[in-house]
């Protein structure tokens, strides 16, 4: 588990290069946290989403309070992303042993259910890369775990607390990721479907409830302008346009089938692994199946996993990481599903073995950690584009510690965005659309057409770009 970790996600962490939406979420906080825009009406750049209303506003606001308590600095990101990783971990724990009750054999099958989830689909990536699904999975595992541990309760009103604030953690996951966050709706009857308690009546309760402080919540928010304002453009410039189509067809239909069964392989296949090593080495450990409570588990792990996956199906657009917020649901029911083998498979091992196998993977974890020590601070897999605005922001900004500039741009560079990331984040620098006005300084990339015959090259090395700069004499627009 603990190699898995540092293999799968501390070795993205540690190196600076960020996935580009956890750029721009990012780079929003940041600016939060320095007064500009509003949690409402967030700003990316000057130029790109000025008002941005790609996503709710919550997980930027969250993350602009850490800005503020140390400053602007690229650990913010990385450490944000870490919080959020180990509170789901938690979580999906705090669950698990939460449903197993006084199984020991569940208990102890808990680091399986980690490594699982961990190197399942592309989760450990979103957690290293600040994506909106990091604390949707926070709020969201919060929701499920908090109907569970509701129905071990004897008193009806700790039962309703506990629903009511599922409800409201559900209302959380709406204001990080929009609808994507509603399955823990689905919860108490998954409960009841699995476990056959509470009463049906009940399940259909605690279901109402948690709607109802949903629309509660939402009701609330309504009233006020800001927050009904950021509704309607969120709705009407994403969610509309995503659902008709609009923003274009990715990885829908069959394609988003095959996502979803890539994202689950790791474990499926780890699982299938561990039950035919059972069957070669002893039939008898091979039996040693799921049982019946188990198999109960199983089905509600699976449930709430496809609670959370299938209505994504529908969907024109569909990216591996939206599935994240179900991968600890389903490693946790195949990891039910092989625990039993899997630990008779370690009982049956004489001591020796067990010992040496446990020297063995110390030594990989010493290595492994090693390893990504080598690493902190590298650029990473982007290393080209942060030196290209490296270059561009030590030329264009009168000081590194205050720099607000907007860049002109000619021909596709524009349309290069994780320079338009790079730049926004790390140094405030904006790069304008090529039909603006012109600026102090262009960015050209070899198809600019344009006649650039009033700027000269400023020697930079921007390669595959040029940066050119307004000649003496010339007329430009102020930053």
């Amino acid at each position: 588990m603990a190699i898995a970790i540092c293999l799968k996600l501390l070795l993205d962490i540690v190196q600076q290069s960020f996935f580009l939406d956890g750029l721009i979420y990012s780079s929003i906080a940041r600016n939060l946290a320095e007064g500009v825009g509003t949690v409402w009406a967030p700003q990316f750049s000057k130029t790109v989403f000025p008002v941005f209303a790609e996503h709710p506003p919550l997980m930027m606001w969250l993350q602009s309070f850490v800005f503020r308590l140390f400053g602007d600095t690229v650990i913010v990101d990385k450490l944000f992303s870490l919080a959020t990783c180990a509170a789901s971990l938690a979580v999906i724990v705090l669950t698990w042993r939460r449903l197993s009750g006084a199984d020991m054999d569940a208990r102890r099958a808990t680091p399986v259910v980690v490594f699982f989830t961990i190197v399942a689909g592309r989760l450990s990536w979103g957690f290293a890369n600040g994506i909106l699904e990091n604390l949707l999975i926070v709020f969201t595992s919060l929701a499920i775990f908090f109907v569970v541990a509701a129905y071990d309760q004897r008193r009806l009103w700790c039962r309703l607390g506990l629903v009511a604030g599922a409800g409201l953690l559900t209302a959380l996951a709406l204001m990080t990721k929009g609808p994507v966050g509603l399955f823990p709706l689905a919860a108490p009857g998954i409960y009841w479907v699995s476990f056959r308690r509470p009463t049906f009546l009940a399940a259909l309760v605690d279901t109402i409830m948690i709607g109802g402080v949903i629309l509660v919540v939402f009701g609330i928010l309504w009233t006020m302008e800001g927050p009904r304002e950021a509704i309607e453009r969120y709705v009407s410039v994403q969610l509309m346009t995503s659902l008709s189509g609009e923003r274009g067809h990715n990885g829908a239909g069959l394609a988003a089938v095959r996502t979803f069964v890539r994202v689950n392989a790791y474990p499926l296949l780890l699982t299938v692994i561990v039950f035919l090593i059972g069957r070669m080495v002893r039939r008898p450990i091979a039996e040693r199946g799921p049982r019946h409570e188990s198999l109960r588990r199983i089905l509600f792990f699976s449930l709430i996993g496809f609670s959370a996956s299938l209505p994504l199906l529908a969907g024109p657009r569909v990216s591996s990481f939206y599935f994240n917020p179900s991968l600890p649901y389903f490693s946790a029911a195949l990891a039910t599903a092989c625990a039993p083998v899997l630990l008779g498979m370690l009982d049956t091992l004489p001591i020796r073995s067990l010992l040496i196998a446990q020297w063995i993977f110390t030594g990989i974890l010493g290595l492994s950690l090693f390893f990504v020590t080598l690493h902190i601070g590298l650029p990473g897999q982007h290393q080209p584009t942060i030196e290209i605005a490296e270059r561009i922001a030590s030329r264009v900004c009168p000081s590194q510690s205050s720099c607000s500039v907007v860049v002109s741009t000619c021909g596709s560079v524009h349309e290069d965005w994780l320079l338009h990331g790079y730049l926004q984040r790390n140094f405030h620098v904006a790069l304008d659309d090529p039909s603006s006005a012109p600026r102090d300084y262009l960015l050209a990339s070899e198809d600019c057409a344009a006649d650039v015959a009033a700027y000269r090259d400023v020697g930079a090395n921007v390669a595959p770009y040029r940066l050119l700069k307004l000649g003496e004499g010339s007329v430009s627009s102020s930053p």
